[in-house]
């Protein structure tokens, strides 16, 4: 061989082994922040169960700081990294606004300055942009043979800053409340701080702090002045009993239906935000995140999953301190409530529907379309808010509410046998304002029995 091929050789050789092999390449990076109520378990799950559904393998965990973790997988030999940080909601809605995060994690809504400086990022409230993955929240326990039947937020605030002391103030024995909770300093004291518009230094009267919320519950059973803040998937001690609570209108117990339809008011939202320009990747995790298979995850981690079944617990009754009306029952007579309330966002320029009620929508048409489900019908019932310088507009509204609904699943192929409005009957919030309107303004689906 000669000198000169000799060279050449080499020469390739050398030029081959400057080339970096794929798994040296700089990875593609995923950026997800916000709440670490979601980001601290349920993400990093959610996303390793994505990754390993597209194809990702050698998936490993690596903590950079306090606040953030990297999970790194290859496929084809080509790397990816997705880095969850969780500082909170602002600071990962501000990231997202800033596109230092492809994806934000939320507890909560936006507010009407993040929204303001998001304006750049699309119609926020669509379901391309606005992913529900689970839901959480708070719920009021009391013993079981305690008279009171329920609370108002109101009520509820007063407690727990100590302006309302003893069960004799609610027409009860004359004990002093004695609150039994976890540390404030939590997701659950975040929630109830944010959701009561409590002050820092706000404490009830009399209150045991306890290690876990379990503790918390197992506090009340024979002890007739307790009143326990447990998450809503608690369990539930025996001897013990949820309060319904009221915001202004009627008041609601922690049913499955009314938990997972948000009628009742102690209930929020683990959500991903995202840019109308997201990235196919951003895209495919957040779809993926609301996906039949991901709440098998978020069922396994904890929060309450979304999902779509009837509530045996709930049939049409007349709710805790209000005098029901006969529609509501012959409206709902031999049915049972599906878990879920559709609700409408009529600012948004992609969907009639706001966008955890038009990924439900899907959930409903994807329920009734199992074999067993064959032969089954549904009744829709339309609620809006009273209007007293309309006094039609309630039962128009409700109406027309109830029609539309009807007519998107009778579309898809899913029998509808009953469609009624009821008008502005059994308010969920006070008031005639917008706030009051999205969430009066609503649609409850009903299981009919088979022959009905």
């Amino acid at each position: 061989m000669s000198r000169f091929i000799l060279h050449l050789l080499l020469l390739g050789a050398a030029v081959l082994c400057s080339i970096p092999s794929a798994a040296a390449q700089e990875a593609e990076r995923l950026r997800v922040h916000g709440s670490n109520s979601v980001g601290a378990q349920l993400m990093p799950a959610l996303v390793e169960s994505w990754l390993q559904s597209i194809g990702y393998r050698q998936i490993q965990r690596r903590h950079v700081d306090a606040a953030t973790l990297e999970i790194s997988a290859l496929r084809d030999d080509v790397p990816l990294v997705v880095e969850i940080g969780g500082a909170g909601s602002a600071a990962g809605f501000a990231d997202l606004i800033r596109g230092d995060a492809e994806l934000a994690m939320l507890t909560r809504l936006p507010d009407a300055h993040e929204r303001d400086a998001a304006w750049q990022l699309g119609d926020l409230s669509s379901p391309d942009q606005n992913f529900v993955l689970a839901l959480d929240g708070a719920r009021v326990l009391v013993a079981a043979d305690n008279p009171l039947a329920s609370l108002s937020v109101a009520q509820l605030r007063d407690i727990l800053s100590g302006r309302l002391t003893r069960w004799s103030q609610l027409g009860g024995a004359d004990l002093p409340i004695d609150v039994q909770r976890n540390a404030e300093r939590s997701g659950l004291g975040d929630f109830l701080r944010e959701r009561l518009s409590l002050s820092v230094t706000a404490q009830a009267a009399s209150q045991h702090i306890h290690p876990s919320l379990i503790e918390a519950a197992q506090a009340v059973p024979g002890h007739p002045a307790a009143l326990a803040i447990v998450a809503l998937t608690t369990p539930l001690p025996a001897g013990t009993r949820a309060l319904a609570i009221a915001d202004g209108g009627i008041a609601v117990l922690p049913t499955p239906a009314s938990i997972r339809g948000e009628d009742y008011p102690l209930v929020q939202r683990y959500s991903l935000y995202g840019g109308q320009m997201m990235s196919a990747l951003g895209r495919s995790l957040a779809l993926y995140s609301v996906g039949a298979q991901a709440q098998q995850v978020v069922r396994r981690i904890g929060p309450i999953p979304m999902g779509i079944a009837p509530d045996p617990s709930q049939t049409a009754q007349a709710s805790p301190g209000t005098r029901q009306t006969d529609a509501y029952l012959q409206a709902g007579a031999g049915a049972q409530r599906l878990t879920t309330t559709l609700r409408f966002s009529l600012q948004s320029l992609n969907s009639m529907f706001e966008a955890r009620s038009a990924q439900d929508l899907d959930r409903v048409i994807a329920y009734m379309r199992q074999p067993a489900m064959r032969g089954r019908a549904l009744g829709v019932i339309g609620f809006a808010t009273p209007d007293t310088a309309n006094r039609l507009y309630p039962t128009i509204a409700s109406n027309d509410r109830a029609d539309v609904v009807a007519a998107y699943l009778s579309q898809r192929g899913i029998v509808v046998k009953r469609a009624r409005g009821l008008g502005a009957a059994r308010p969920l919030v006070g008031g005639e304002d917008a706030a009051a309107k999205a969430r009066n303004e609503r649609v409850e689906i009903w299981l009919l029995d088979a022959g009905r």
